[in-house]
């Protein structure tokens, strides 16, 4: 047992050399730009590739290769969101301490990085509130996330009152017509379920009686 933990440790260690290639700038090949005015970020062009297809598609296109100054911009992710990506390309690891949940699940749907979707979602789900499922809800359906979309609605169904009463559903539903209706949808079933198990329940009292 002892044995198996070392190992295991030593294996955590020995990738971790992957985040001190990208910490310290170790013979890195392309500087990835954030949006806005922030400064480029050194990295590695082969990292970037493995990690998501659409980088790589970038990396392969005729412009990047003719290009003097070997950069990429992501436009969508601010310097710290883009800092965040990258320290995860390089660790796998995304901590629920992280600010940048948002942006970087829409990241990973548009740059078609599956693990950091996974990743995001379950940090969405394990955060979700009465205050915030709404938004979470929305968010879901940029991408078209039924995993995180119906999880939303499960938790809205089981504190409808709450939320329904609450000062951002009418312009939720305003702007959200067609994931109303399923909310709607979803309620009606789990009402219907719900009496049925009340009645199942009042028929096992009766019968005991």
């Amino acid at each position: 047992m002892a044995d198996t933990r070392k190992r295991k440790l030593y294996r955590v260690g020995f990738l971790g050399d992957f985040v001190t290639a990208f910490e310290k700038g170790i013979y890195t090949d392309i500087i990835v730009k954030p949006g806005g005015d922030g400064p480029g970020i050194p990295a590695h062009r082969a990292i970037l590739a493995v990690k998501s297809k659409v980088f790589s598609y970038m990396l392969a296109s005729d412009e990047f290769k003719t290009s003097i100054e070997k950069s990429i911009t992501i436009p969508d992710l601010s310097y710290e969101e883009l800092k965040t990506l990258l320290e995860f390309f390089y660790s796998g690891v995304l901590s629920f301490a992280n600010i940048h949940n948002r942006a970087l699940y829409l990241a990973a749907d548009k740059y078609d990085i599956e693990y950091l979707q996974d990743v995001c979602r379950n940090q969405l789900i394990f955060s979700i509130s009465v205050s915030n499922v709404l938004d979470i809800l929305e968010l879901s359906s940029i991408p078209s996330d039924k995993i995180l979309m119906e999880y939303a609605i499960s938790f809205i169904v089981k504190h409808m009152e709450e939320i329904v009463n609450s000062n951002g559903y009418k312009t939720f539903v305003r702007r959200n017509p067609d994931l109303s209706l399923d909310i709607t949808k979803a309620y009606v079933i789990y009402s219907r379920n719900e009496s049925i198990d009340l009645q199942i329940g009042s028929l096992r009292y009766a019968h005991r009686a």
